[in-house]
């Protein structure tokens, strides 16, 4: 099985968490945390405006779901499995006022 230099493209906006320790192509920040592949060389979120957004990690669904609707940002972060060779997902990355609404409607139900 060969092992892909760069994760698949999912359809939506994808951020890597990266292994090894990257800096940014652009403005030469790092070691970065989370990372997204732009023609093959990693920027920071903030070269990519995607800077405002916080992390989300996964383990709550509904939270994860109701905060991705109200937000009209979101990026789902990833993280390579070497065991198993490949990409799992970690999370997602979502504005924070949407956070706290989608918060609050789960505070709501329960």
């Amino acid at each position: 099985m060969t092992r892909l230099a760069t994760p698949p493209h999912l359809g939506g906006l994808l951020v890597v968490q990266p292994l090894r320790h990257k800096r940014c192509a652009a403005c030469s920040r790092g070691p970065l945390s989370l990372l997204v592949v732009e023609d093959g060389v990693p920027r920071c979120l903030e070269c990519v405006d995607l800077g405002h957004l916080v992390f989300l990690p996964r383990g709550d669904t509904a939270l994860t779901r109701r905060s991705r609707e109200e937000s009209t940002l979101s990026a789902v972060v990833v993280r390579y499995n070497r065991r198993k060779s490949r990409y799992e997902r970690q999370g997602v990355l979502v504005e924070e006022a949407a956070l706290a609404r989608a918060e609050a409607r789960c505070l709501a139900d329960a």
